[in-house]
C-alpha cells in the first residue's frame, strides 16, 4: 500500500495532530516534551498558523504520536503527492559515510545531533551492550550536563519510537533493548545495517580467497566497497569517528581496497581501482600503499601527469610530517611510470630499505576473534593518539593498564594496539618484561633497535647507550611501543619514547604509579552483560538464550573474571552434550570450583598463582585470615579479624588493593571486597 498525502489545506496537519493526541490521551505539554519542540510551536501547528512546519518537527511528532499519516507531509514525496516509500520497504541504517536512516528512496529524519550521535554509537556497537559511561563519554566528553540522565532517556525514547514506527513488512524491526548497564541495538538481519552487510561480505571474500576463486573474490570486494560513501559517521564528532569500531572498519575498507587493486590491476581494470582508492587516498593522505596503487591505476588509465603529481604531493607531505620522504613501494611505482608509459606498472615491490631509510616494523601482539568491547578502550585510544583530555604537553603519551590476574589486560592491550595502527605510520614494537631485570631490558632494546633498521654491529653494548639511540630514533618517528606484563617502573623507563610523536602502551598487574607522565587505566572484571556476551560467543548464542538463568549463574560464579568465563565457555563448547545447568551446578562447589576452570593450557588457578605477588609475611598471613573470614570488610571489621588497630588494618587492606588482591571501596568508609575466585585461591594452602 502506498501512503498518499492529503494536501488540501494546512489545517489538515493540525487536525491530524489533535486527533492523534485525543486517541493516545496525551496533553500538548507531554507531546512537546517528548518531541523536543516548544509548547508554543506545537500550539501554532495545531491551529494551522505555521504554513510550513519543519520536517524534523513533523518527523518527531509522527514518532511520538504513532501517526504514520504525518510522514506523508515530509520531503521526499513524488510530484503526484505519493510518499516515496511503501509498506514493503524496510528501515535501513547506514554508518559507512554520513549517518542515514531511510526507507526506500526516502531518507528519514534521525533527530537532533545528540540523538543522531547516540544512534550512530549504538549502530557501531550493534548486538552489543553500550554502557551508560560510554554513552556519556561519546555525547558530552568532559562537559557533562546535570540533566544527562534525563537527556539519555529522551534520546533513547525517540530512537525507539523511530524504530517501532518503521517496522518491516513482516513485522521485523530493529530493536533498542534496555540492559542492566546500558542499551543494545538489535538488527533483524545484516541487510538492515550497512556495517553488518560489509562485515558479512568481507567474511565471504575470505572464503573465496581460501577457495582460490579470484572472480568471486573480485565481485564480493567490489560489492563490499560500494557500500562506503565516505568515512565512518562522516561529519560527526571525533569521539565517534575515532571509535575503535570505526577505526577497525576503516582498516578493513583499506585492506579490501588494496586486495581488490592487487587482483584487478594486472587485468588493466584501472577505473575500478580509481573509484575505490580515490576517496580512501583523500582520507588517508600518508598511506603509501594506497597511493602507490592509485598512481599505478591513474597512469594505466592515461593520467600519467596526475599520477606523477600525486607522487610528488605525498612525498612533500611525508617530508613535512616526519622529515622522511616516500618509501620503497612509492618510489618503485613512480620510477616505473617515469621509464615508459607503455610498461605495466608494478603494484607491489618487496620492501628492502636502503641505508638511512626507516624500517617500519608492525609487531602487533596477538589478539582474539571473540573480543568483547570495553568502554575504557576508547579512552585509552584517545589518550595514545593525542585526542584525550589528559595528554601531557611536550612528552610522549603513556597509557598504563593494570588490574587483577585473568581480567584481560593483554587482550585489551592487543585490541588497542590494533586500533591505534593508523595513527602510528612508522610501526608498532611489541615485547614482554616478565622479570624486568637490566639484562632483559637491554636485550629487548637490542631487538627493538634491530627491528627499527639499526645494523647489529651498530647496536651499543650497554643499556644506557641502547636507550639513548632508541629514544632518538623514536623522537623522529610515529611508533607505538607495546609492553606486556611490565614488572616495575625501573624496567619501563628506558623504553619510554623520546619526543612527542611516538607513544607507549603497557600493562601490568599493579599500577606503576611512579612512572612519570603515565595515565593509568584500571581493567575491571566484566559486568553481567559483557560476561554473558563472551559466554555466548564461545558456547553458542542458542545455548545461552535457552538457559539464560544458568548462564547468569555461570558468570556470577566466575566472578565476571574474563579468563574464567572464557574457560567455562570453552568447556561447554567442547562438551555439546552438557547443559549449562550442569556446569553451573559443578561450579557451585567452592572446594572444586578452580578445578572446573581449567581447559588445555588455560588454567585459572595457575594464572592466579602466577599473578600473586611475593608478599611480606605479615600481609600474606592477613590475606589468608581475611579470606577465611568473609568476602568483604570495612576497616573496623578487618581490624577485628586481624586483631590490629584500625590504622594498621587499613594499611594491610590498602597493601592488598595495591597488589590487586582486594577491590577498593567505592566511597570513603565503604567495604573492601575480594573477587570471588581470588578469595577461593587465597584460602587454598600454598
Amino acid at each position: 500500500m502506498k501512503l498518499v498525502a492529503n494536501r488540501d489545506g494546512h489545517r489538515d496537519i493540525g487536525t491530524l495532530i489533535r486527533g492523534a493526541r485525543a486517541r493516545t490521551g496525551v496533553s500538548q505539554r507531554v507531546v512537546a516534551e517528548r518531541s523536543g519542540i516548544s509548547l508554543r510551536t506545537l500550539r501554532e501547528i495545531e491551529q494551522g498558523r505555521v504554513r510550513s512546519p519543519r520536517a524534523s518537527s513533523l518527523q518527531r511528532l509522527a514518532e511520538v504520536l504513532s501517526e504514520p499519516e504525518l510522514f506523508t507531509y515530509l520531503p521526499g514525496t513524488s510530484p503526484q503527492g505519493e510518499a516515496g516509500y511503501t509498506d514493503d520497504d524496510p528501515l535501513v541504517l547506514r554508518v559507512l559515510g554520513r549517518l542515514a536512516v531511510s526507507r526506500g528512496p526516502v531518507e528519514l529524519t534521525a533527530g537532533t545531533p545528540k540523538q543522531q550521535s547516540l544512534l550512530g554509537l549504538l549502530a557501531l556497537r550493534v548486538h552489543q551492550v553500550v554502557d551508560r559511561d560510554e554513552i556519556i563519554d561519546v555525547l558530552w566528553g568532559d562537559d557533562i550536563p546535570d540533566s544527562f540522565g534525563q537527556l539519555i532517556h529522551t534520546y533513547v525514547y525517540r530512537i525507539r519510537q523511530l524504530l517501532e514506527m518503521h517496522a518491516g513488512p513482516d513485522g521485523a524491526q530493529p530493536l533498542l533493548v534496555r540492559r542492566a548497564t546500558g542499551y543494545e541495538l538489535q538488527m533483524p538481519d545484516d541487510d538492515r545495517l550497512d556495517l553488518l552487510r560489509f562485515r558479512r561480505l568481507v567474511r565471504e571474500t575470505g572464503r573465496a580467497r581460501a577457495a582460490h576463486d579470484p572472480e568471486a573474490e573480485v565481485r564480493l570486494l567490489d560489492t563490499a566497497l560500494s557500500l562506503w560513501w565516505g568515512p565512518v559517521l562522516e561529519g560527526m564528532g571525533e569521539s565517534l569517528r575515532g571509535h575503535p569500531v570505526a577505526v577497525e572498519s576503516a582498516q578493513q575498507r583499506v585492506a579490501s581496497a588494496l586486495r581488490l587493486a592487487d587482483l584487478v590491476l594486472p587485468r588493466g581494470q584501472y577505473e575500478s581501482v580509481i573509484d575505490h582508492l580515490g576517496p580512501i587516498a583523500r582520507s588517508h593522505p600518508l598511506h603509501e600503499g594506497v597511493h602507490a596503487r592509485l598512481g599505478t591505476a591513474l597512469a594505466g588509465s592515461g593520467q600519467r601527469a596526475a599520477a606523477l603529481e600525486m607522487f610528488a604531493a605525498i612525498d612533500r607531505r611525508l617530508r613535512h610530517v616526519s622529515g622522511i620522504g616516500a618509501g620503497e613501494e612509492l618510489r618503485t611505482a613512480q620510477l616505473a611510470i617515469l621509464r615508459t608509459d607503455e610498461e605495466r606498472v608494478p603494484v607491489r615491490a618487496v620492501f628492502r630499505a636502503p641505508a638511512g631509510e626507516p624500517v617500519r616494523p608492525f609487531q602487533l601482539p596477538s589478539g582474539i576473534r571473540d573480543y568483547v568491547d570495553r568502554p575504557e578502550q576508547q579512552r585509552i585510544l584517545h589518550h595514545l593518539t593525542g585526542r584525550g583530555p589528559q595528554v601531557s604537553f611536550g612528552a610522549a603519551p603513556i597509557a598504563a593498564l593494570y588490574g587483577p590476574a585473568g581480567v584481560g589486560k593483554s587482550i585489551l592491550t592487543a585490541r588497542v594496539a590494533t586500533a591505534s595502527r593508523p595513527a602510528f605510520r612508522d610501526g608498532i614494537l611489541h615485547g614482554e618484561l616478565r622479570t624486568g631485570s637490566p639484562d632483559e631490558v637491554r636485550a629487548l632494546l637490542g631487538r627493538f633497535l634491530r627491528a627499527l633498521g639499526v645494523p647489529a654491529e651498530s647496536v651499543p653494548d650497554g643499556l644506557p647507550g641502547r636507550s639513548a639511540l632508541y629514544r632518538g630514533l623514536l623522537a623522529k618517528r610515529q611508533v607505538l611501543v607495546v609492553i606486556d606484563d611490565a614488572a616495575d617502573e625501573q624496567a619501563v623507563r628506558p623504553l619510554v619514547p623520546g619526543g612527542v610523536t611516538s607513544a607507549l602502551l603497557l600493562n601490568s598487574r599493579v599500577p606503576l604509579s611512579g612512572l612519570e607522565g603515565a595515565r593509568h587505566f584500571r581493567v575491571s572484571p566484566f559486568g553481567d552483560d559483557q560476561a554473558l556476551t563472551l559466554l555466548a560467543h564461545l558456547a553458542g548464542q542458542a545455548r545461552v538464550r535457552g538457559e539464560r538463568d544458568a548462564a547468569a549463574r555461570i558468570v556470577r560464579l566466575c566472578g565476571g573474571l574474563p579468563l574464567a568465563v572464557r574457560v567455562a565457555g570453552m568447556r561447554l563448547a567442547a562438551r555439546p552434550h552438557w547443559t549449562l545447568s550442569r556446569l553451573a551446578d559443578r561450579l557451585e562447589d567452592e572446594v572444586h570450583r578452580l578445578d572446573e576452570l581449567a581447559m588445555g593450557d588455560l588454567d585459572v588457578r595457575d594464572r592466579l598463582g602466577r599473578g600473586r605477588p611475593v608478599l611480606e609475611p605479615v600481609v600474606r598471613e592477613a590475606l589468608r585470615r581475611l579470606a577465611d573470614a568473609a568476602g568483604a570488610f570495612t576497616i573496623a571489621s578487618a581490624a577485628e579479624v586481624l586483631g590490629r588497630p584500625a590504622r594498621e588494618a587499613e594499611d594491610v587492606l590498602e597493601a592488598l588493593v595495591d597488589q590487586q588482591l582486594l577491590e577498593g571501596p567505592a566511597r570513603s568508609g565503604g567495604e573492601y571486597a575480594f573477587l570471588p575466585l581470588t578469595r577461593i585461591h587465597a584460602r587454598e594452602p600454598v
